[in-house]
């Protein structure tokens, strides 16, 4: 899954547009991505109740908004993943 689909840099003079079906898709992927191993339907649930009264108070727009930081969710917990992995050659001597 490419996760700068809905953020990142995009030059000025190019706009992307996506259907709220692409965004609400989006939106599964990454709940189910962020829940892990937990309890993914108690997860769903609880994240989607919080969503939906957010998008039913500020507009459809706040699911773009929703999609994009959850995108952004993922990319900071695999940059992690990689740090603490370059972290733990450091320590085990591989860059020595």
């Amino acid at each position: 899954m490419n996760h700068d689909t809905f953020h990142g840099y995009m030059h000025p003079a190019v706009t992307q547009v996506f259907t709220t079906k692409q965004l609400v898709d989006q939106l599964f992927t990454n709940l189910r991505d962020l829940a892990g191993n937990s309890d993914k339907n108690a997860y769903l649930a609880g994240y989607l109740s919080a969503c939906l009264a957010d998008i039913a108070e500020k507009g459809v727009d706040e699911l773009t908004a929703i999609v994009d930081y959850t995108n952004q969710q993922i990319e900071v917990r695999e940059y992690n993943k990689r740090a603490d992995a370059r972290r733990e050659a450091f320590e085990n001597g591989e860059y020595a």
